[in-house]
This record gives C-alpha cells, structure tokens and sequence, in this order.
C-alpha cells in the first residue's frame, strides 16, 4: 500500500495513491503552493516602480 506524503496515512483511493497525498492532504498542498506562488507574484504596481534596468530582467 501506498502513503501519504504529507502525513504518512495509507491511501485506499485510486485517485488519492495517483497524487500520493489523501484527500485533506492534498488540499494542505494545494493551500501552501498557492501561498508559494503568492510571495513571488509581482504586480503592475511593483512592475511599475522598478527602474528600466529591473524590468528588462523581470
């Protein structure tokens, strides 16, 4: 049997062992990537504010 990868469970659903994380799990994973991919988000604001050297590397 499979594991989670988050907490250590064992997965019985068939969707749940092809991601590798049960159901809650899975969802924590979700929560954290998306508050990864918010901490390095940038906007037209921050965009704006930089010089032109900056942007060109953006």
């Amino acid at each position: 049997m499979q594991s989670c990868k988050r907490c250590g469970r064992t997965l019985r659903n068939g969707k749940s062992m092809e991601r590798g994380y049960g159901l809650t799990c899975w969802q924590h994973h979700l929560d954290e990537l998306e508050q990864q991919f918010l901490k390095i988000q940038l906007t037209i604001d921050d965009i704006l504010k930089m010089d032109q050297k900056e942007r060109v590397d953006v």
